[in-house]
């Protein structure tokens, strides 16, 4: 467990927004070493200097090995130990019992203090945890799997198995995703990262905000050559009544255009992350995308056949210009073209539909059409929809965590967590 005291934590964002110090003695110049060769199985330690991977490592060990700090052999400037933190932090996601809690020191310094979610002794059993339950997933996989359908995999796993949940340590972690089916942001992220990881995928866990300026993490993954951003967080939303079985792809495999600016901004201030332009995303790959009303509807036929036969209920479609879009809506909600397409599941399927009543979702700035059929035979009916819903994702903060250094005499009397 994280290690209790007296001062306030403080909840601060981690983009922009740094500790204020004195000014510090003479330290080593991280400036002057090899440029940044960029290795995109570990992208954010490959844009470190020498010196300054020198400092990741030696982070990165001490919280291997549960000790109590890091101890470096010169003394390092407060912002470039917080950038190597931070680097740490995000870059090295099985280290799954090391918390964000970070001690801002006022000058340069030669230790950094650690803390953990976990106790050493709890380390091993949780591991063996984590491997089960993502054995579980890869199981499922055959020798012609390619990446494509294993992230695909991932992202599906995590979103169908996981509940954001406002749970200050097992949420934020891979451990919390796997084994307690609960997750915020950064604890989604890096469970996608984690089996990334394990399959030999490039993928990274970022930092930045969402569309409220509140922090958010996701994750940039290489497919085929290509960055693309992953988010299973806000592919999950918060919704109400809950809906265990909900599943959506609007932030699996996104590139640039559809989100930075529109719901999602990179924190610049350390890192300089991927490029993600290719627009090679979910619905393109699965023949998805629609270039008229008129196909709108077989192909919301065709494949609201297939999920019901699969047990499942999501269906939606993505298009390729705005005057379909806005026909399609016209068609499958005023004129009763929805309609149509759940008739014809009940009369392809065994499993029944309610032909009258559904749930749907849309996004108007990648124009997809996402429709939540309703069985007929689990339960009462939802009420018949009227209006469209256009979602919002919505974010909890944790509360603050109380705690306080031993050691104060070259640091400020509080810590803070990174993720606030």
């Amino acid at each position: 467990m994280i290690k209790k005291s007296i001062a306030v934590l403080l909840c601060i964002m981690l983009a922009g927004c740094s500790s204020s110090v004195d000014e510090a003695p003479a330290v080593t110049d991280v400036t002057a070493d090899s440029p940044f060769v960029a290795d995109d199985s570990r992208y954010i330690y490959s844009s470190l200097t020498d010196t300054e991977r020198g400092y990741y490592d030696i982070i990165a060990a001490a919280a291997r090995a549960h000790e109590d700090k890091a101890v470096f052999p010169e003394k390092v400037s407060p912002d470039v130990l917080r950038k190597i933190f931070i680097a740490v932090y995000y870059e090295e996601e099985d280290i799954f019992w090391l918390a964000s809690f970070y001690d801002n020191p006022r000058f340069a310094t030669k230790e950094l203090k650690l803390y953990y979610r976990f106790e050493d002794m709890d380390i091993d059993t949780m591991q063996r945890e984590i491997d089960e339950a993502t054995d579980k997933i890869f199981a499922a996989f055959g020798d012609d799997t390619d990446d494509y359908h294993k992230l695909l995999a991932f992202h599906d796993a995590l979103v169908l198995g996981a509940t954001f949940e406002d749970d200050e340590n097992f949420a934020r972690t891979i451990y919390g995703a796997f084994c307690k089916d609960i997750a915020q942001c950064v604890g989604y992220a890096k469970s996608f990262d984690y089996l990334c990881s394990k399959a030999g995928i490039d993928c990274m866990t970022v930092m930045g905000t969402n569309e409220q300026g509140l922090p958010h993490s996701w994750d940039i993954v290489k497919l085929d050559g290509e960055w693309y951003h992953v988010d299973c967080t806000w592919d999950d939303p918060i919704l109400s009544p809950a809906d265990p079985l909900f599943l959506r792809h609007y932030y699996f495999l996104a590139d640039d255009d559809d989100i930075l600016g529109v719901t999602h901004t990179l924190d610049m201030q350390y890192f300089t992350w991927p490029q993600c332009t290719a627009a090679e995303n979910y619905y393109v790959r699965e023949g998805l995308i629609c270039k008229s009303a008129v196909d709108a509807v077989g192909m919301l036929k065709s494949q609201a056949v297939s999920r019901v036969d699969s047990g499942l209920k999501d269906i939606a479609i993505r298009f390729d210009n705005k005057a379909a879009f806005d026909m399609a809506r016209t068609l499958l909600f005023d004129t009763g073209g929805m309609k149509e397409v759940l008739k014809h599941v009940n009369a392809s399927c065994e499993r029944q539909v309610y032909a009258d009543r559904y749930i749907r979702y849309i996004n108007e700035h990648e124009m997809i059409i996402h429709i939540s059929m309703i069985f007929s035979d689990p339960g009462p009916a939802a009420e018949t929809v009227t209006e469209t819903v256009t979602e919002t994702e919505t974010v909890t903060q944790p509360e603050t965590v109380t705690g306080t250094d031993e050691d104060s005499s070259d640091h400020d009397e509080v810590a803070t967590d990174l993720l606030l």
